[in-house]
């Protein structure tokens, strides 16, 4: 049976159809949001334009209250208003990265951070963004543990004219941010490498962060039906591929995760892994949790055996109304069966659900990458 010849084209589907709708329901949740409130500490130059903005959405998408020291309210005594913004937190989100140390304000952040933290208030997540966990705790010398001595040589220098006192409370506040440091880096955190997958660690870091915001919900809140709601997931598209198509990865398949990001769309992809294995159970899992489905056909699409996998689960998927767009990139899509793919699909296994998919009009991608890239991007959100 042609699945396809009774779907009345893809361009129907908008992204939009993936937003949680807004209800009285989520009306009562959103005030109950007030109590998953996480505090994002950064130093704006070195993730503002990347990570954080993904982090802030993707967590605001599942329904947590997130700030940041961008959220307080000027018109106050910003010291006040900041101190007010932790100490009203569950989680703190921690992401050190290169300038950490180059900002008084951060380090004034950590502080209270920990200082909640001893008090049971709070529960740290530290993020090493492209900066090692040993270097954040000042183990010898090191880029970021040079830029917080320079910090201090400058706050040390205005202190001095204004008088004793202002240096030696220059100096115990040194004490509080060096202790501050090396405190919150020995809790278990997460990592990225440089020129790694933003949205894997994004999806890492909800994924974590959800995880401690259930474990600090209060009693009283398991009396209350209303406030002990669980956070409740977006629809999910799930995305098939070959994750080591060089083709596809890491650009195309980076620009499209970003592109479903900014659109609020909640999407599970497997790329870590291809690489270390994949628990079938896991796959099926997350097809059948799937409202739509991408399957993105390549030149070497077939040669895994884990894609054909999620080929037959999603095809199983779609006779209970799982929508599947596949998108054909840099291949004909008469390759897939007839073409080179055709004879390693038939080599590797007989029963596999491929015709179905491969038998239909899709999204093709032919030509060259950034031209690639907008037109899927601008199709998906288009409508």
């Amino acid at each position: 049976m042609n699945f396809f010849k009774n779907f009345k084209g893809w361009r129907m589907f908008h992204p939009a159809c993936c937003l949680r709708r807004t209800g009285p329901g989520d009306r009562q949740m959103e005030r109950t949001n007030q109590d998953l409130q996480v505090f994002i500490s950064f130093r704006g130059e070195d993730v503002r334009g990347t990570i954080l903005s993904l982090l802030k959405n993707k967590l605001k998408d599942e329904g947590v209250n997130v700030m940041t020291d961008e959220d307080m309210d000027r018109g106050k005594k910003i010291d006040e208003n900041l101190l007010k913004l932790i100490r009203d937190s569950k989680v703190a989100v921690v992401i050190f990265s290169e300038n950490y140390s180059q900002s008084h304000w951060c380090l004034d952040e950590l502080v209270e951070i920990e200082k909640q933290m001893e008090l049971k208030n709070l529960d740290p997540l530290p993020i090493f963004f492209e900066v090692k966990a040993s270097h954040v705790a000042l183990e010898r010398h090191n880029p970021f543990k040079d830029i917080l001595l320079r910090l201090e040589d400058d706050e040390r220098e205005t202190a001095r004219t204004v008088g004793r006192k202002a240096l030696k409370d220059a100096d115990k506040r040194f004490v509080r941010w060096r202790r501050a440091l090396k405190s919150i880096t020995g809790i278990s955190g997460l990592k990225y490498i440089k020129d790694s997958n933003e949205a894997l660690l994004v999806k890492d870091i909800v994924k974590t962060v959800k995880k401690m915001l259930g474990e600090v919900v209060s009693t009283d809140d398991v009396h209350d039906p209303i406030r002990a709601q669980p956070i409740v997931p977006q629809q999910k598209v799930f995305i098939s591929f070959g994750g080591h198509d060089d083709d596809t990865r890491p650009g195309f398949i980076s620009y499209l995760q970003a592109g479903l990001e900014r659109s609020g769309i909640n999407f599970y992809i497997n790329i870590e892994n291809m690489t270390k294995g994949y628990d079938i159970e896991e796959l099926i899992t997350n097809v059948r949790e799937s409202r739509i489905a991408l399957v993105i056909f390549t030149e070497s699409y077939l040669s895994s055996a884990w894609c054909l996998e999620e080929l037959v689960e999603i095809n199983k998927c779609m006779m209970t109304g799982l929508t599947v767009i596949p998108i054909f990139y840099k291949v004909e899509p008469e390759y897939v069966l007839n073409g080179e793919l055709g004879e390693i699909y038939k080599q590797l296994v007989s029963n596999w659900e491929l015709r179905t998919l491969g038998s239909t009009d899709g999204i093709m991608l032919l030509s060259q990458l950034e031209k690639d890239r907008i037109m899927l991007l601008s199709q998906l959100e288009r409508g």
